[in-house]
């Protein structure tokens, strides 16, 4: 499966219970490159009004098969880590007080491409894909 989260400079997913997804650049982007989705119930508001076949479901990651994607905002990934074929990273260029960072060791992994893009609310992001190295 592929994954795709959204991070801060600091690996953060989630601070004081916010999502740092909320950009809607991020959002269109996501959905230009997919045409079926895998999310939780807590994603679906992000997605509503965009033209993408949405799989909300609270076991996703476990439901997921090879080449689907998936979102992630508040999942832990390390007991998924061996499904997971590709890591999509939108990356914040701040860095907030987070209380949730991704538990996969990003730094392990081989990034294959990255291109940068103005979002709606930051000036910059960057996406990043990698593939276990």
């Amino acid at each position: 499966m592929k994954v795709i989260v959204c991070l801060d400079e600091r690996l953060g997913m989630l601070f004081h219970n916010r999502r740092l997804s909320r950009d809607r650049k991020v959002i269109e982007d996501i959905c230009k490159r997919t045409e079926k989705l895998y999310i939780s119930a807590f994603s679906e508001t992000l997605f509503q009004e965009m033209e993408v076949n949405l799989c909300v479901d609270e076991a996703f990651l476990e439901k997921a098969s090879a080449g689907e994607v998936c979102f992630a905002e508040n999942q832990f990934l390390k007991n998924y880590e061996e499904k997971i074929e590709e890591l999509v990273v939108y990356q914040w260029n701040r860095s907030y007080p987070s209380d949730v960072q991704i538990d996969l060791p990003i730094h392990t992994w081989k990034m294959v491409n990255e291109e940068e893009f103005e979002g709606f609310s930051h000036e910059k992001i960057t996406r990043q894909v990698y593939v276990r190295g």
